[in-house]
């Protein structure tokens, strides 16, 4: 299904909610042909009370759901920008390691970067799992372990750069295990089996007008496709219009093009 989140947005959207609406406008149009309006608004008290307790119901398991996708979205923007800024330390603190180390350790974080960009980023907009330690990532280690520092600074500023190396690769994992994450199928199955109770309470009011129960049957859908949209999209942060794209770092590359 992440193959939808290629689509641009307003028309994914728009097809996602024409799509609930004629489901739940159709399904009641069916409803109302085998059920008559006159029995409906015999039972109008007790499908309110039920649907306003449904409804409730539904309403806590949706903003449950909104909260947990939303700070996972968070989580995935936070671990882009952390990494992205742990590179740019390092390039940054490599100007006071030995002359004959420096270039090599700039090169191989520039080139880590561009990986990330050039590589790893579309993979994980595709919906592809990327890995942990890239040979990429293997590579900056590797180089930084062949530095030998000799003066205090030097050896200051090498201690600093590895506790920020560890940093990249925590940041790292952890941009990967937010593009891995996902709402539990179990979890849908109760979203979307509870989205079909509620909208099928809304057809069980009774009104002779056929057009203003319609209406308020495909506004009623129409909230409820939004949200499911919503969430779908939040659950894959790095695919689709609504997903982290790499511009902490292509900030990072830009300036250190020279």
């Amino acid at each position: 299904m992440i193959w939808l989140l290629q689509i641009p947005a307003p028309i994914l959207g728009f097809l996602w909610i024409a799509v609930v609406v004629g489901i739940s406008v159709g399904g009641l149009i069916v409803f109302r042909k085998v059920v008559s309006h006159t029995r409906l608004e015999n039972a109008n008290a007790v499908s309110g009370t039920v649907f306003q307790l449904a409804g409730v119901l539904y309403a806590v398991l949706v903003a449950f759901v909104v909260v947990v996708v939303w700070e996972q979205f968070g989580d995935a923007e936070d671990a882009s920008g952390l990494e992205a800024a742990a590179i740019a330390d390092l390039l940054r603190d490599s100007s006071a390691l030995p002359a004959d180390s420096r270039s090599e350790v700039q090169r191989v974080l520039l080139s880590y970067t561009r990986d990330v960009i050039e590589d790893e980023f579309p993979r994980m907009q595709r919906g592809e799992t990327i890995e942990e330690q890239s040979d990429e990532l293997a590579g900056v280690w590797d180089t930084y372990l062949t530095v030998q520092p000799a003066t205090r600074n030097e050896i200051a500023f090498f201690d600093h750069a590895i506790v920020r190396l560890n940093d990249l690769s925590a940041h790292r994992k952890m941009r990967v295990s937010t593009g891995e994450a996902s709402v539990p199928g179990e979890l849908w199955v109760l979203l979307l089996g509870g989205g079909g109770v509620v909208m099928a309470f809304t057809f069980l009011f009774g009104t002779r007008d056929l057009v203003v129960h319609s209406l308020a049957v495909g506004l009623s859908a129409a909230l409820l496709g939004f949200v499911m949209y919503l969430i779908f999209a939040l659950e894959h942060p790095y695919v689709g219009a609504l997903s982290v794209q790499p511009t902490a770092y292509a900030n990072v590359l830009q300036a250190w093009a020279d």
